[in-house]
């Protein structure tokens, strides 16, 4: 399941819902810059004066974080949210507006989906 409403989305990632805050990616495009600067490869990291950045860090235009996470509880059949620290609040009146229209559908998709696995695994 992926819910997106601008830069904000809720989606299954390392067994549990996630809700995330995208933003743009300031390494994306520049591998090349860094190596022109004296960034040396690695294995899997380029590193220059005692910093690393990993390869994969030039390769997405988008980068995000965690805001929130989702868990459904089965005995009151809703989900829980924890946000992480206070970056809910730190999100602008905008994102904010669409942090919960996203956490809202999710919700419903959320519990609908796991009502349909109660369902399967009743018969």
């Amino acid at each position: 399941m992926r819910i997106r409403i601008n830069q904000i989305e809720c989606r299954f990632s390392q067994g549990r819902y996630e809700i995330v805050k995208w933003y743009p990616n300031s390494y994306y495009g520049k591998e090349q810059e860094y190596v022109d600067k004296g960034w040396k490869v690695g294995e899997d990291f380029y590193r220059l004066n005692n910093t690393s950045i990993h390869k994969n860090c030039f390769k997405n235009p988008e980068s995000c974080y965690t805001v929130a996470t989702l868990r459904y509880d089965d005995d009151e059949g809703c989900c829980d949210m924890q946000t992480v620290g206070p970056r809910v609040l730190q999100l602008s009146k905008p994102e904010r507006e669409d942090f919960f229209a996203v956490y809202e559908y999710a919700e419903d998709r959320i519990r609908e989906e796991e009502l349909n696995k109660k369902e399967e695994n009743e018969y």
